[in-house]
């Protein structure tokens, strides 16, 4: 399971920190939901909605972060539907639920800017071939065991 004799890419490493962050992010934003339900609810935010958000986000995340590290290629997958599918679920929750923000054009430009990131990224030479040699290594010691 492990990558043993092959170095992950310096990228897929800062890949998995800012995973791994917004995973915790997102950790946070259900406990303090949880924690501040009633006030939530006073000011007509909806803590259901936000602690739910936030704790399906974290399960996400440590998952990634998990299929990531150990070279798993269901992480690499993964990785590229979570990005699409966190940005599609931060632009619908944005623009439906929140009242409009003056800051719209910088998030917009910092979302397109890490999406070319991970998908340059998870497309790089070096991390498709780490994955497809861990991959391969393990398939070959699945077949010398039996």
């Amino acid at each position: 399971m492990s990558n043993k004799g092959l170095k992950r890419p310096v990228g897929l490493n800062i890949l998995v920190l800012f995973i791994l962050w917004l995973a915790v992010w997102n950790c946070l934003r259900m406990s303090e939901a949880i924690f501040y339900w009633n006030s939530l609810e006073e000011y007509g935010a909806q803590p259901l909605y936000i602690s739910m958000s936030g704790g399906i986000w974290f399960i996400i995340g440590i998952l990634l972060v998990w299929g990531l590290w150990w070279c798993e290629i269901w992480g690499w997958m993964a990785t590229l539907g979570a990005a699409v599918s966190y940005t599609t679920w931060y632009w619908l929750d944005r623009l439906i639920l929140q009242k409009p923000h003056s800051n719209w054009l910088f998030a917009l430009l910092e979302n397109i800017v890490l999406l070319i990131f991970i998908i340059l990224l998870m497309f790089s030479r070096k991390t498709r071939l780490h994955f497809q040699k861990d991959a391969h290594e393990r398939k070959s010691q699945t077949s010398t065991t039996q």
